[in-house]
């Protein structure tokens, strides 16, 4: 009799956690249902009206038809500052023990939150370090091409990939050649010394005036888009692929001038803009037929236009250095779209050159297709990188 009356309870007891346990494991499921349909309807651009409209859809395809007949509510609401998708959905379940105790069921409600793709105050900052020797004519005539219509053409791009068009965009340009070149040829070279013609070796300071393409490299700063797209286009235009010569360019100080830009910062208030940028997306575009210098190449630091060391650094492991550092460029969204081939070696007068060997390596770093594809599809291979890195949703809560 005994143990009669201690089996009842316990009995009692494994029946109600059996209960409750259904319960939780029925509630997971109805979480997970709306977290997808939350985030389903923060990916759209559509109103709100549609977005609720998928958002049902979503929850309901994640769910049975059992499950869905125990949804008492449902609901997904954009919240009054247009930033994020309330999604919420209320259920309730019947008990099997536990209603020996008078509960005959389980109610519950589950909740989710997501930030809408694009609701922040968002500025894209694009840098293109173009190599512009001989063989680039094409790469030269494609970025022409696309100069004058990039910052609509580019969020044109972006909304097809689900991401908002930026706030405000700038665009900066760099053409690269070659610090080192093959101006010195041989061992000696002639000079006037002003009566007569003299040979000299690598030990005369004259000998290294003329290393190098002139100039070695050519920038522009930013230009707000589209406000001063005129003035882009101006710079852009004129410029014509010439120099090289030997294999490897100066493309690894093209990348460092470009770490060196003015970025945006969170904070900032953009041109035309009232409110303060909440995110920032640095982009640096590389366009290259050919591998790079190491940046401690010695024909280089003959040049007298060469960087300092303080400007450009002389190895490999301090140029990466300068790429992590968040006061240079923000690390949460920074890219370095490459087009080309990041493979490629060559060998100069130091022995191997495999600057991009090593900047392949570095985080943010992406391949945005060939040379050839670079060329044809500037612009959507451009998005292509840029929407990896902007325009998810994420869950808040």
């Amino acid at each position: 009799m005994a143990f009669a009356l201690i089996c009842v309870p316990c009995l009692l007891i494994i029946g109600i956690t059996l209960d409750y346990s259904g319960k939780i494991n029925t509630e997971t499921r109805y979480q997970l249902a709306v977290d997808a349909a939350t985030l389903a309807a923060a990916r759209l651009e559509d109103t709100d009206s549609e977005r609720t409209q998928i958002a049902v859809r979503h929850f309901e395809a994640n769910l049975s038809a059992d499950e869905i007949g125990k949804v008492t509510s449902k609901e997904f609401l954009m919240t009054s500052d247009k930033e994020s998708i309330v999604g919420s959905a209320s259920f309730t379940i019947p008990t099997r023990f536990a209603g020996i105790l008078g509960i005959t069921n389980f109610s519950s409600t589950v909740q989710a939150t997501a930030a809408i793709a694009g609701a922040q105050v968002r500025q894209l900052d694009i840098v293109m370090c173009i190599d512009a020797t001989g063989s680039m004519m094409q790469t030269i005539n494609a970025v022409k091409a696309n100069a004058l219509n990039l910052e609509a053409n580019l969020n044109a791009e972006l909304e097809k990939r689900g991401v908002k068009a930026f706030d405000a965009m700038r665009v900066r340009a760099i053409y690269f050649r070659d610090y080192g070149g093959t101006a010195l040829t041989g061992s000696s070279r002639s000079w006037f010394d002003g009566t007569k013609w003299v040979s000299i070796n690598s030990s005369h300071p004259e000998y290294w005036k003329g290393v190098g393409d002139t100039p070695p490299m050519k920038s522009s700063a930013f230009f707000n888009l589209p406000s001063e797209r005129t003035s882009f286009t101006g710079f852009v235009s004129p410029e014509q692929a010439s120099g090289g010569g030997d294999a490897p360019e100066s493309g690894l100080e093209c990348v460092n001038e470009a770490m060196d830009s003015s970025w945006a910062k969170i904070g900032d208030i953009p041109s035309g803009g009232t409110k303060p940028l909440e995110a920032v997306f640095p982009v640096i575009a590389v366009w290259t037929d050919i591998t790079a210098h190491r940046p401690s190449y010695s024909v280089s630091l003959k040049n007298p236009d060469y960087p300092p060391a303080t400007k450009m650094p002389r190895t490999y492991d301090a140029l990466r250095a300068k790429w992590d550092d968040p006061k240079i460029i923000n690390q949460n969204s920074k890219l370095l779209v490459f087009f080309g081939n990041p493979a490629m070696v060559g060998s100069d007068k130091d022995g191997a050159a495999d600057g991009w060997l090593k900047v392949k390596d570095w985080p943010g770093f992406m391949v945005g297709g060939t040379l050839t594809q670079g060329n044809s599809q500037l612009v959507s291979r451009l998005a292509d990188a840029i929407a990896t890195k902007v325009g998810t949703p994420t869950l808040t809560k």
